[in-house]
């Protein structure tokens, strides 16, 4: 039933965003824009149930926004996409993408706009920004409940009180540096984390002051009536003391913690709560970028914010279009200079930058939440390469790399195994690299997923190894097949005493293993005579090539 009026039972607070039973009837005439609008943003993503379950109630919302049935099964579709790995930040750039089709359709190219078509794309604008908000606020609820901890809302709710007032307030957006390596603690601990370190906060700070949840492991702190700058400061430095600090858990563990704060000044940075608050964010993750502990806002900020926004959006748009590449970096036998291998390394070309650092290309995919879309293009492109060095004679093997999050995901062997049957390639062609700091989360499931993925027939190589957390425990318990020597070992250890006896100790610890040293980053023929001599096998480096397209290497290899 189409709904003209919002029910009592309304989840979603109309008024508080100027919404009258018109302005929703109005809405039913943009049903037909609203859907192709939809279904077009939504086309882009891979097709599952729950996205087309979702996408059906959304095609719904100018009719039935104002029906409480609906926005509970809308809010529940939400949360189901939640659960499926889409990402927060994801589902809310479809609604603005889509808002802003239908404006640009509705005004685009008119020399002029009639008050009646700007009123109806405001009542479109505004109803689905308090439908959003509506699910914003349901997850804080939840939370709240969950961890006793007043949330982002909240605290925008309080810095307008605050600003309504006239009061000068200053705002620090705290984050934990280290966070993603407390992952390996019980879930008991890891859910009283965040509550712990907030009264531990509070002890520091003055009694007006008051602490908030925000976004994954963030916390905001708003400091009413600031009289001069260095009081924000101050506070952040009392708080860096503290983070410095061992924090006791639950379970008698102590972990060390450390922060990145992010300072701004309302309404000096913001004259609203929402832009102050992404003024204390852009400050730390400025501060993040710059490896400094605090940062206040700095105008600066907000372009490298933009510029890095952007490119995120073209990385999203390559990852649609596909347009990543893995180029192959040759692995060579040390003897005799064949090849035995080949490392896929992932490259992007920017077409107005250049090629973008893979790390930075990781790093926006983890932030965004696209770590299984990525995987799934990765799959892909790595069967599509062993395909193509098949056809062209080629049957080595080839390595790529997974992450931390990987080793935590119980659907990856099964998805790996599936790419597997539909190319008919076997797992013993693939090496798949972890590195040391991918041991230090679920040790159980990340060693039950390594078993799952050895039993595919597939290799498991330890990347970077003696550059993280090393430990002997790691070597003997799990199903490693290779260990590689890191580059900076390798390029120092004809200079360096001790990068020699690191080298050395690598290599002959992964012979008594069973495992197969590999050393990477070889330049030129003294660091190959070095690591024979010290009874390395393999390696990888400019020495033999730098790595290359699918196309260019097959040329290479034959030649």
């Amino acid at each position: 039933m189409t709904t003209t009026s919002a029910s009592p039972e309304s989840l979603i607070d109309f008024a508080a965003f100027d919404l009258g039973e018109d302005d929703l009837r109005s809405l039913a005439s943009l049903a037909s824009l609203w859907k192709s609008s939809v279904t077009a943003e939504c086309a882009r993503s891979e097709p599952d149930a729950a996205l087309q379950h979702f996408i059906e109630l959304t095609v719904a919302l100018p009719g039935e926004i104002a029906d409480s049935d609906w926005q509970q099964r809308w809010i529940r579709a939400w949360h189901e996409l939640l659960g499926r790995g889409y990402g927060q930040v994801e589902i809310l750039r479809w609604f603005f993408n889509i808002v802003d089709a239908c404006e640009k359709i509705l005004l685009g190219g008119r020399d002029s706009v009639g008050r009646v078509l700007l009123s109806l794309v405001g009542t479109l604008r505004r109803s689905v920004i308090a439908a959003i908000t509506c699910v914003l606020e349901v997850d804080e609820l939840a939370q709240q409940e969950a961890g006793g901890l007043p949330g982002e809302l909240a605290a925008l709710r309080f810095l307008r009180e605050l600003l309504q007032g006239g009061r000068v307030v200053g705002l620090l957006s705290v984050s934990l540096a280290n966070r993603d390596s407390f992952t390996y603690l019980d879930a008991n601990d890891l859910q009283r984390l965040p509550a712990t370190l907030a009264r531990r906060m509070r002890r520091h700070l003055r009694e007006e002051d008051r602490v908030f949840v925000g976004r994954e492991g963030e916390w905001l702190v708003v400091l009413p009536d600031v009289k001069v700058m260095s009081q924000p400061t101050l506070a952040a430095a009392h708080l860096e003391r503290m983070f410095g600090e061992p924090v006791p858990l639950f379970s008698g563990r102590k972990v060390m913690v450390r922060s990145t704060i992010g300072a701004a000044l309302l309404p000096q940075h913001g004259a609203s709560a929402e832009t102050a608050l992404h003024a204390a964010r852009l400050a730390r993750w400025g501060a993040q970028g710059r490896r400094q502990s605090f940062a206040w806002f700095d105008a600066g900020f907000a372009e490298s914010w933009q510029q890095r926004h952007e490119l995120a959006e073209e990385l999203r748009e390559a990852l649609f279009q596909e347009t990543l590449e893995l180029h192959i970096q040759p692995q060579n036998d040390l003897a005799d200079g064949h090849c035995i291998g080949g490392e896929l390394l992932l490259r992007w070309r920017h077409e107005r930058t250049g090629w973008v650092p893979p790390p930075l290309i990781m790093e926006m995919i983890e932030e965004n939440g696209w770590r299984l879309m990525f995987n799934d293009w990765l799959l892909r492109a790595a069967m599509r390469a062993a395909a193509e060095l098949e056809k062209a004679g080629i049957g080595i093997g080839l390595s790529f790399n997974l992450t931390a999050a990987d080793m935590l995901d119980d659907d990856l062997p099964e998805f790996l195994e599936q790419n597997l049957l539909t190319w008919r390639i076997p797992g013993e062609r693939f090496t798949l690299e972890l590195t040391e700091s991918a041991l230090m989360f679920d040790r159980a499931k990340g060693s039950s997923i390594m078993h799952r993925l050895r039993k595919l027939g597939c290799r498991i190589a330890l990347d970077d190894f003696g550059t993280g957390y090393s430990s002997l425990s790691y070597l003997v318990s799990l199903p490693l097949n290779e260990l590689k020597v890191d580059r900076s070992f390798v390029v120092a250890m004809l200079d360096s005493a001790d990068s020699l006896r690191v080298v050395s100790t690598i290599v002959d610890l992964a012979r008594d293993l069973g495992m197969m040293p590999l050393a990477e980053g070889i330049e030129d023929e003294q660091q190959r005579v070095q690591l024979l001599a010290l009874g390395c096998v393999a390696g990888q480096g400019y020495l033999y090539a730098q790595p290359m397209t699918v196309e260019q290497f097959i040329v290479w290899y034959h030649s």
